[in-house]
């Protein structure tokens, strides 16, 4: 989306409407206040699309303005569940980098997700 699109879209609603984006609270997708704001050069950026590969980044090489506009959410880092889970999938990845046996992994991982199925969904 460019900024002349956005520019179109948000001219349709009053000027004190809140802005939603999506987001995975750590379980499901859902909405998300947005809460920022920032101007980037995309050359300031660009590297940063690197070392996560995806079929998103694919999109982000093909950016041709100078300048590109974010917009987020403190979501991320203000939920306590959303960081816990964060920090399950970073637990997952540990396990599997192991070099120990398939079978001490398949333990260590089944450990985590009988952990982690057993705790409730609260906020």
């Amino acid at each position: 989306m460019t900024a002349k699109e956005l520019i179109e879209q948000l001219s349709k609603v009053a000027p004190d409407t809140e802005i939603v984006g999506g987001m995975f609270n750590g379980r499901v997708e859902t909405y998300t206040v947005l809460d920022e704001l920032h101007v980037f050069f995309y050359d300031d950026i660009y590297n940063d699309f690197f070392g996560t590969p995806g079929t998103f980044d694919d999109k982000l090489m093909t950016i041709k303005s100078e300048k590109v506009v974010y917009l987020g959410s403190f979501f991320e880092s203000t939920n306590k569940r959303v960081m816990e889970d964060r920090h399950f999938v970073w637990q997952l990845r540990k396990v599997l980098r192991q070099h120990r046996s398939k079978e001490w992994k398949k333990e260590q991982l089944y450990k985590l997700l009988t952990e982690f199925d057993g705790k409730d969904y609260k906020r």
